[in-house]
């Protein structure tokens, strides 16, 4: 006789993977209800006779192992089964744990059908007779991944699942009937004793404690130990325990670590590599690294020049034997590069494109060192390298990048440093940079400007240099610059150290000068420009003067002349030819004074030293000087233009006999200051000095200008063209009284 069981099917929808009209078919003996929620399940348990019920993991509200207890709770002696297409360990332990009196995983779609019908009716059978046999939670237990035993209360193997079996070496006749204590030590064995008294008191349903697996070979396997009670009835009948190897755990931790330490010694590395200088040492030391702390057997890398590859460091031992020059586009390492991508070859000789320097080479890991080049590294095992070992050059490489990043930084630094400093140091301005008044940084130039040297400079105060009339006006110039009130260029003149003037143009602008506020000039020097200026005014100045001359001293000689001409050609008197002879005497005068006030406009440029009493008689014979007597008084020697020395003597000589008269004494001596002969030998300079009858005092400013004279047919240039010549040679003339009460010129060398 066939014996039906009544099952009752819990959301058809779930995640079982089998159908309530499936199950009828392939077992006829079960009849099947379906139930959609919990209330449902709960109230047809309770109103009918119900063998079996069954039910997917994941359920509209919550899981298939939550609803198992719910029903143990009220109904302990209907078994469930749990059925699901999402299983895994984790819910064969949990389902285990539960109490669950039957578990099917996932199947192929197959034999799921049948593996249900099968464990419904092995589960509702043995419900319907004591539960004391092993055998009940026999499907559960071989489903689950881990080691599996039962206990007596003594602590007695009562059974194990193969998976224990497995771990331990065992066979299951050796465990069966033994006691704990070969599995696990004593300390173990005491720890899981404690375990099982708190759970005797209610403290928990489930254990855990770590405990290591002795093995028959004498191996022991860290484990992670989960221990319940076994009650009938609330009797305890012994305990459970489920063994989960943590070996593999074991290992990526120990494997964690070893990265970290790893990561934390190529960090060290970048640090070293701060110290290195040059792009040699960084590749030597990236490859030291590799070896040391990567444990690679061989590696190299080599950085991009040109377009090819050019090695720069390769491990110790290793020779370039066979090493041909590879372009930056070519084979694994050409690939590498260009894609910025990390290649691990399990096997060069699978590839194309690989080419190992050496055949016995058989796996490569090849990474780009950004632009800088690649580093590469090879193994005679294949299949060396691994993710981890990628992720870890990688580390290494990035610090090498930034290393030679650096030191091509630097380098370019100093190469812009040592052209800018070029640049500035022979510029032809004077280029400075100061804060606080003081001076942090000057050229060569400034030197040669001021005449002081770097230390003495760093030593000044800027406002020293300037000229003390202007210091005021510069600083107040320097004040509204700040506020922007002022343009950066200026005018100043400069003191040099030995008290010389030199003209510079100024431009000024505020800086940031190693972190700090200061103020970057330059300063040209303009002397020259200045006096090519004040030359040049002079000398538009004489042309005024000379024009002057030309169209109103020469129009009146020239007017006598062409009257009298005409009066000769009416009259026929010869006292007429010899007035207009006369008057064109008198224009060749002018004109000669005139072609020597032109010659002035020439500066002054070739001196030398010359004997003064020689200069004196050579200008005395080519004067007309009748009857008058020339006295010298000087052998001194000075630096001069000769032939400018001489003209300026000439026209103070024929100065001298036109106004004094043809018999006059002429005296030239030296000059201690500016009225005094000089009896000593402190000279500065030299005068010319008649008997005649002396010049006004109101008139001794006027005798030097261009028109002026009080002689009869004089030209008004002479004297002028002297305080032409000594200005060009850089000194002055006055005039005063004579020590025989006549005219006295003096010229001071200043």
């Amino acid at each position: 006789m066939t014996t039906n069981f009544r099952v009752l099917y819990i959301d058809p929808l779930a995640d079982t993977g089998v159908t309530p009209s499936d199950l009828e078919r392939d077992a006829p003996a079960l009849v099947v209800r379906t139930a959609d929620d919990e209330r449902a399940v709960l109230d047809v348990i309770s109103d009918e006779n119900v063998d079996c019920v069954v039910s997917g993991y994941a359920l509209p509200e919550g899981d298939g192992i939550s609803l198992s207890k719910r029903v143990r709770d009220q109904f302990p002696d209907v078994p469930f089964v749990l059925c699901t297409t999402s299983g895994n360990e984790r819910i064969a332990s949990d389902a285990f744990e539960t109490g669950i009196d039957g578990y099917v995983p996932t199947k192929p779609d197959e034999s799921r059908t049948t593996a249900l019908s099968e464990t419904i009716t092995r589960v509702t059978s043995d419900a319907r007779r004591p539960p004391e046999r092993f055998d009940r939670y026999q499907s559960i237990v071989q489903a689950m991944g881990d080691g599996v035993y039962t206990l007596d209360t003594e602590g007695y193997v009562t059974a194990v699942n193969d998976t224990l079996l497995e771990m331990s070496l065992y066979d299951r006749d050796e465990l069966v009937g033994e006691h704990i204590s070969l599995l696990l030590d004593g300390v173990d064995v005491s720890r899981g004793d404690r375990l099982i008294k708190s759970l005797l008191q209610g403290d928990a349903d489930v254990g855990k404690l770590r405990a290591e697996l002795k093995t028959a070979d004498g191996d022991g396997i860290p484990c992670e130990a989960r221990i319940g009670l076994l009650t009938h009835r609330d009797e305890f009948r012994g305990t459970v325990g489920v063994l989960r190897s943590i070996a593999d755990h074991e290992r990526i931790k120990a494997a964690l670590r070893e990265q970290k330490r790893k990561i934390e010694d190529l960090h060290e590395i970048a640090s070293e590599m701060e110290a290195c200088q040059t792009p040699d040492e960084i590749c030597e030391l990236t490859v030291d690294a590799a070896e040391s702390i990567l444990e690679f057997d061989i590696c190299g890398v080599d950085l991009a020049q040109d377009g090819y590859f050019i090695p720069k460091a390769i491990s110790t031992g290793m020779t370039d034997d066979g090493y041909t020059k590879l372009r930056t586009d070519q084979g694994v390492a050409g690939r590498s590069y260009q894609n910025h991508e990390t290649c691990v070859l399990d096997d060069v000789r699978e590839e194309a494109d690989a080419a190992p320097a050496q055949a016995e080479y058989r796996s490569l890991l090849s990474a780009p060192v950004g632009e800088e080049g690649i580093f590469q590294a090879g193994s005679r095992e294949v299949g060396a390298f691994d993710h981890d070992d990628a992720e870890l050059a990688e580390l290494l490489l990035s610090h090498t990048t930034e290393a030679l990043r650096r030191i091509h930084s630097q380098t370019a630094l100093r190469e812009s440093e040592e052209k800018y400093r070029t640049l500035v140091e022979q510029s032809h301005d004077a280029i400075y940079i100061y804060r606080d008044d003081s001076f942090v940084f000057v050229n060569q130039r400034v030197c040669e400007l001021t005449g002081y040297d770097r230390d003495e400079l760093a030593e000044m105060n800027l406002w020293e240099l300037i000229h003390p009339d202007e210091r005021e006006r510069v600083k107040h110039i320097a004040q509204e610059r700040s506020r922007g009130n002022h343009p950066p260029h200026y005018d100043a003149r400069v003191v040099t150290k030995d008290g010389d003037l030199r003209y510079a143009e100024f431009n000024v602008r505020e800086i940031t000068y190693e972190g700090e506020a200061a103020q970057l000039g330059s300063a040209r020097d303009v002397t020259e420009r200045k006096q090519r200026k004040q030359e040049l005014k002079r000398q538009n100045e004489r042309l005024e003067e000379f024009a002057s001359v030309v169209s109103h001293d020469l129009r009146n000689p020239l007017n006598v002349a062409q009257g009298h001409l005409e009066l000769a050609r009416e009259r026929g008197d010869e006292i007429h030819f010899e007035k207009a002879g006369g008057a064109l005497d008198r224009m060749g005068t002018l004109i000669a004074d005139l072609l020597t006030l032109a010659r002035q406009g020439l500066v002054v440029s070739d001196t030398e030293s010359v004997e003064l009493e020689t200069i004196v008689r050579q200008a005395w014979a080519n004067v007309e000087t009748e009857e008058s007597t020339l006295i010298v008084e000087t052998q001194t020697e000075i630096d001069a233009d000769r032939g400018r020395l001489q003209e300026l003597f000439e026209n103070l000589f024929r100065n001298a006999v036109e106004h004094a008269g043809s018999e006059t004494t002429v005296r030239v001596g030296e000059i201690a200051d500016e009225s005094d002969v000089a009896e000593t030998d402190d000279f500065a300079g030299f005068y010319v000095e008649d008997d005649g009858d002396g010049i006004p005092l109101d008139e001794r400013e006027a005798v030097f200008d261009h028109g002026h004279t009080t002689a009869d047919g004089g030209s008004g240039l002479g004297l002028s063209i002297v305080k032409g010549i000594s200005e060009a040679h850089g000194w002055s003339v006055s005039a005063d009284e004579g020590s025989d009460g006549g005219a006295r010129f003096l010229i001071q060398l200043d």
